[in-house]
Order: C-alpha cells, then structure tokens, then sequence
C-alpha cells in the first residue's frame, strides 16, 4: 500500500498504535538494562539473552534460559532486579521522535487515535501520563486476564470496539513494531505500519501498509 492508497479517507481515520518500541523506546532499553545485568555474570546467563530479529526481546525464552542456567530462586531475583532497573531507566525516557508531532498533527486532522499494548494497563497508563499525551487517545487497551497479548489479536479487536460508539472510521490503520504486534493487527484485519529501524534488507513478516523509522514520517499521508 502506498501513500496515496493510505491519503484514501484522510479524515475521520482510527489509528491504532502498540506502545512499547512505538510511542516509548522501552524495547531496547529493556535488552539494555539485560545486558547491563548479564555482563558480568556466567557465560550461559549471558547467552540466555534472546533478542528477536524484530529487535524485541524474547522474554519467555530469556526467561526459561536463565533459568535452565541459574535455578529458578537466582533467575525470579534476577528478573525482580530487572523490574526495578528496568522502570528507572523508562522514567526518564521521553516519547519517541516523532510522537509529539504524529498527535498534534492527527488532532489538528480530526484522527481517533487509540494504544493497543501487549504490556499491562499500569505500565502503559502510567506512561501516557507521565508523558502528558494520554489526553491525545480516545482509549487504551492491554493485555491481562481474558486479554490475549499478541500476537492474538485481543487488543485490537477491544479497540475497535470501543472506538465504534464514536462513528463510523475511514482509512483504519495500525502502526506497529514488533512481528508478533504485526501478526495481531494482520488478524484483526487492519493494515499496518511498520515502525523499525531495521535495515531495508530485513523482511516483515507478512504484507505492511509502509515502513517509517519515526511517527512523523506518516504526517504526510494521514
């Protein structure tokens, strides 16, 4: 799909977007915070860490090795540590490149915009106001009990329902970065932007609207 096809219905769009690695750089920050807590530990506790080809972390396999390596009483303190370090270094993130224009621009344009997260609703919520920008979503919608995380498409399915009530939307869309976030859109059955800063070579996992390395790059089609 290209940018005219994505100009089709400009007005009155529903844009859905994943949080993390999206609107909060929080997926590599999270492989670094790993790295950071591995580095000095054994061999097989450093190459338990598994980052997928997406550059998402695989957290259930991460999970398991360090386990496998460590016992799981070392491996539940070591993920407790990651939690505390891990939310320290989120805090002081600002939103993506990008993201603060993406908004105003999609305000100004009468666009509905909701967050589609795999991570849980106190993560996500927190951020959004902390940031100052949860005001910018007509909702928000994550993964928890009798909500699938994806790449089930629970989320988004949730979204368009909630934003049904508001009209009808033109020209929906989604905007993920992650494969497994892709796949849930794809079954959800909107279009998706890839948001990645893979190199061009790197394949996605199935069809994609368009590929941008930042939110503004998409101002021009909306």
């Amino acid at each position: 799909m290209g940018a005219q096809e994505l100009r089709a219905g400009a007005t009155g769009r529903l844009i859905v977007l994943d949080f993390d690695g999206v609107l909060l750089d929080t997926e590599r920050v999270g492989i670094d915070v790993w790295r950071d807590l591995l580095d000095d530990g054994p061999r097989p506790a450093r190459d338990a860490l598994s980052v997928r080809a997406d550059g998402t972390l695989d957290r259930d396999a991460l999970r398991r090795g360090l386990t496998a390596t460590l016992g799981r009483r070392r491996a539940r303190a070591l993920w407790s540590e990651f939690e505390r370090r891990n939310r320290v270094r989120a805090d002081r993130l600002d939103a993506r490149p990008g993201v603060r224009p993406f908004l105003a621009h999609c305000r100004e344009r009468g666009h509905r915009l909701a967050v589609a997260s795999g991570n849980g609703r106190d993560w996500v919520e927190g951020h959004l106001q902390r940031l100052g920008i949860r005001s910018a979503f007509h909702s928000v919608h994550c993964a928890g009990p009798g909500v699938r995380t994806k790449p089930a498409p629970d989320t988004y399915l949730r979204a368009l329902h909630a934003c049904a009530p508001a009209g009808p939307a033109s020209g929906l869309l989604a905007v993920e970065d992650s494969y497994a976030g892709l796949a849930a859109a794809g079954a959800a059955g909107l279009p998706a932007v890839w948001l990645t800063d893979a190199p061009g070579s790197a394949l996605s996992p199935g069809p994609v609207a368009r590929r941008v390395r930042a939110l503004d790059e998409l101002i021009g089609t909306l």
